[in-house]
């Protein structure tokens, strides 16, 4: 299968880390047994934005290649934000996610920088459970996280940064970690994971130095690479932009949440 956009390719490349991609042509199928409730690692890859009376056909074809999850997600390959026919997904249930992908292979060091707390990579099994706390807190609440799935997310993370495939940087006050986030990269990308802070510490200028941390960091040890990153709202994306980043494409997925009342849902 062919992949246009840059952010399906670094998403692809991160599944790689602790999961599997089956590439079947015109569609590949992730999977990760690792953490089988993760949605987004578990899911179908489409070439394109649907078509009338693709419905249909894609819920047919994940039920086949899939048949123990409940949710049902969709990654689409249409870096022009295209989201095609998409009526019949959201008569059934489907959100349509659409963002701005932004990149950059020049670093840009921004005007305020915040030099009280130490920013570095996770090391130990402590700095682990200290950012695994800080995730569990930012994300208490929210569906998808109940049920110990960051603990398995966490774990499969730490399997490869550990193995040399990325980093995990923090910023930590004592032993309070206060934001964090993570880089994979091959083949000249690299690819943000998980940016997080906590919500006492944002607003700060942390998150935007501790990526210049990490990016000037990573610039180090593999030369020069494209950075690319997807913000989940307009605050992260300004802090992405005061070090360099710009529009580089947009990304488009479609998702519905797993319904426990069904065992096979159509």
């Amino acid at each position: 299968m062919i992949i246009c956009s840059i952010a399906l390719k670094t998403s692809l490349m991160i599944q790689r880390l602790d999961g599997v991609v089956d590439d079947k042509g015109d569609y590949a199928v992730l999977r990760t047994p690792t953490v089988p409730d993760f949605w987004y690692g578990n899911c179908l890859v489409l070439p394109r934005p649907p078509a009338a009376g693709d419905y249909e056909r894609w819920m047919a074809l994940f039920a086949a290649e899939l048949p123990g999850p409940t949710h049902r997600v969709f990654l689409v390959d249409a870096p022009d934000g295209d989201c095609g026919q998409a009526a019949d997904f959201l008569a059934n249930g489907f959100e349509i996610n659409r963002y701005d992908v932004l990149a950059t292979d020049t670093l840009v060091r921004p005007e305020r920088l915040n030099g009280g707390f130490v920013y570095r990579p996770l090391s130990g099994d402590r700095d682990w459970q200290a950012v695994l706390a800080a995730s569990q807190s930012v994300n208490a609440g929210l569906p998808g996280y109940a049920n110990g799935f960051l603990e398995r997310r966490f774990a499969s993370i730490r399997r490869s940064v550990e193995a040399g495939r990325g980093a995990w940087w923090a910023a930590i006050a004592g032993d309070l970690v206060v934001a964090h986030m993570g880089l994979f990269w091959e083949a000249g990308l690299v690819r943000f994971q998980d940016v997080e802070t906590l919500p006492d510490y944002r607003r700060q200028g942390i998150c935007r130095s501790l990526l210049y941390a990490a990016c000037a960091a990573t610039n180090q040890r593999l030369g020069a690479v494209r950075y690319v990153i997807v913000p989940a709202d307009d605050t992260v994306r300004r802090i992405y932009e005061s070090v360099g980043f710009s529009l580089a494409e947009q990304t488009v997925d479609f998702c519905r949440p797993p319904n426990p009342a069904l065992s096979n849902p159509g």
